[in-house]
């Protein structure tokens, strides 16, 4: 083994001193990249024998949208809500209840603020979705006066709520809550922020307690601008 090591070096050694040394990789500006996070999993969709449209039904489960399959939502109009008629949006989600008094009206508030930062162009083409959790108390009504008063702008933000059970399955898929009997719900959810983007893949979760107004304004500018035709 030692002679063969000898070996390579005195064939290679001559080549390799005209390299440079290995200085480590350079890191791209943050700027200059959108920083994505690969897509979490989705509900597979059912199983379909191949024929016409069995791609594009396959595109359609993989996205984040898919996550709300087979649930019945209504919007702050008392609207039915089908998340995935925002295609050709980015979409930004995030979950939410109105009893709360910490962090979701604060988060809420602080989209409103991400909202208005958006150049005008860019908020006709992006979506906030806020999706309440105590949809028990949460009814149509109650989520539109709670819009109202954080400051969002309903042309392009619904306010969703549904059956619980509908509600707990998307919670379940998304993993919302830490498994085990002690997570209170909704008390104890997660608060980040799902941004999807034109073609309905998950392209980022966000800390969202508190959220970072000014990189979510960079950063959905950004998508909207690299996924737009």
């Amino acid at each position: 083994m030692t002679t063969r090591r000898h070996c390579l070096a005195a064939l290679l050694g001559p080549a390799l001193r005209g390299l440079p040394a290995f200085t480590g990789l350079r890191a791209l500006p943050a700027s200059s990249v959108l920083r994505v996070l690969p897509a979490l999993p989705v509900l597979p969709a059912l199983a379909a024998p191949p024929g016409p449209g069995a791609s594009a039904r396959a595109a359609a489960a993989s996205t984040f949208a898919s996550n709300f399959d087979g649930a019945t939502l209504r919007d702050q109009e008392g609207r039915p809500f089908v998340p995935s008629s925002l295609a050709g949006r980015t979409v930004l989600y995030h979950f939410v209840f109105t009893g709360c008094s910490t962090v979701c009206p604060v988060q809420t508030q602080v989209l409103a603020q991400v909202q208005r930062g958006l150049a005008r162009p860019v908020q006709q083409r992006v979506h906030f979705v806020s999706v309440s959790l105590d949809p028990l108390a949460d009814t149509p009504a109650v989520l539109k006066a709670y819009a109202l008063r954080l400051g969002a702008n309903l042309a392009h933000w619904s306010f969703v709520t549904g059956r619980p059970e509908d509600i707990e399955r998307v919670a379940d898929r998304l993993r919302l809550f830490a498994p085990g009997p002690d997570a209170r719900r909704p008390d104890d959810h997660t608060t980040s922020l799902w941004v999807a983007d034109r073609q309905g893949q998950l392209r980022q979760r966000y800390p969202g307690n508190p959220p970072d107004r000014a990189r979510l304004v960079a950063e959905l500018t950004q998508l909207d601008a690299v996924t737009q035709g």
